[in-house]
């Protein structure tokens, strides 16, 4: 098992015990709405679309390295500041960057070829920014280390199990959300969704590749 039940409880309260992970998450999914106001991310008929995409593809390599790194601090029992993970994500970005358009390439190609492939092709790169961020690997060797962590079908779809009801609480979440509720409390609510599923997500596969790594 690549993870035990006993750290799923913790895997959802280490946001709420480390509050430095919730603020950064609830950071970024604040600059994303901002970012998505002028069109929506999906809308690619809009002229504006090209804002939400490029907030996305140039803050989430950084962010999410920024992340994990914090998220290996405290894990390891070593923590760092904010400022000395993004000191050290920084030098990061190119790589996280390149891995990011690599593996998105990779998936909508998979994707193109059957939904199942993209899927399975997502699912096998998924710790390739923990190998960048807390390994150091170049891009290639990111993602190649991460296909070696996941052969075969049983990880993949360990991987799929644990991850899909984080996803799946985030858009029922968001549904009822905008049925319900409207105005600023309603988007607050979305937001706050949002950055839970990103804390929840990168919390989850970095204590999973910190997990593989002792062994």
């Amino acid at each position: 098992m690549i993870v035990k039940p006993l750290q799923i409880s913790q895997i959802l309260l280490f946001p709420f015990r480390h509050l430095a992970l919730l603020w950064l998450a609830v950071c970024f999914s604040v600059i994303l709405y901002l970012g998505n106001s002028p069109a929506s991310i999906y809308d690619i008929q809009d002229p504006y679309w090209v804002i939400p995409i490029a907030t996305l593809i140039l803050l989430s390599p950084l962010w999410h390295g920024l992340f994990i790194l914090l998220v290996n601090g405290y894990y390891s029992k070593s923590p760092i500041s904010i400022t000395e993970a993004l000191s050290q994500a920084i030098p990061l970005y190119t790589r996280l960057f390149v891995g990011e358009i690599l593996v998105n390439l990779l998936v909508i190609g998979g994707a193109l070829l059957f939904f199942v492939p993209g899927v399975y092709f997502g699912l096998r790169s998924s710790f390739y920014k923990q190998a960048i961020s807390i390994g150091g690997s170049s891009t290639l060797a990111g993602i190649k280390d991460s296909f070696t962590r996941t052969p075969g079908w049983r990880i993949p779809t360990m991987l799929l199990l644990l991850l899909s009801p984080f996803y799946a609480l985030a858009f029922l979440f968001s549904y009822v959300v905008s049925a319900i509720a409207s105005g600023i409390v309603g988007e607050a609510l979305v937001v706050l969704v949002s950055a839970l599923m990103f804390a929840w997500t990168n919390t989850l596969l970095t204590v999973i590749y910190l997990n593989q790594k002792t062994y």
